[in-house]
């Protein structure tokens, strides 16, 4: 396990007031070494079986696809947090994921967002997600219809949302 492990609480928003929580080029981004097929695949994998969350099980859920805007969000996070060294679904000055996601263009009904420390593959912040209650919840939320993730250095952010 990478040393200085560290998960966030999620951040979800819904307009409805409810606070549960196009195909993407298989290439990583370049100097990142995210594979967006593998972080998809391996999120709507656990999402087809559904899984325990904490305490709770959830069902199954639908397949999630690719966002670029979603994915776009997620960068600025993730490249934010990385230059200016804080880790906080936050940033400095109060900005959250429903602005940054706003910001990229998309316009969403609800959103989400995992954010990790450390890891160095899609697969070990995948799984340290499924082990976060609220991370978890998140992955299986059947709200959620697209996702894009982002990886810079070590800092990874994980945008949901529906329109």
């Amino acid at each position: 396990m990478p040393y200085n492990i560290l998960l966030s609480s999620i951040l979800t928003f819904a307009l409805s007031g409810d606070p549960t929580p196009q195909k993407p080029a298989s290439r990583p981004i370049p100097g990142e070494g995210l594979n967006k097929t593998t972080i998809l695949r391996l999120v709507n994998k656990f999402r087809s079986t559904g899984g325990k969350c904490g305490d709770t099980f959830y069902p199954a859920a639908p397949a999630l696809t690719w966002n670029d805007q979603l994915e776009q969000a997620a960068l600025v996070h993730s490249r934010d947090m990385q230059t200016r060294k804080y880790f906080n679904h936050y940033s400095p000055e109060g900005n959250n994921a429903g602005e940054r996601i706003d910001a990229a263009g998309y316009r969403w009904m609800t959103f989400g967002e995992n954010i990790g420390l450390g890891y160095k593959s899609e697969n070990e912040v995948v799984e340290a997600w499924k082990q976060s209650p609220g991370h978890c919840k998140n992955m299986l939320n059947p709200k959620y219809k697209e996702m894009g993730v982002a990886r810079v250095g070590q800092y990874w952010t994980q945008n949901f949302g529906s329109r």
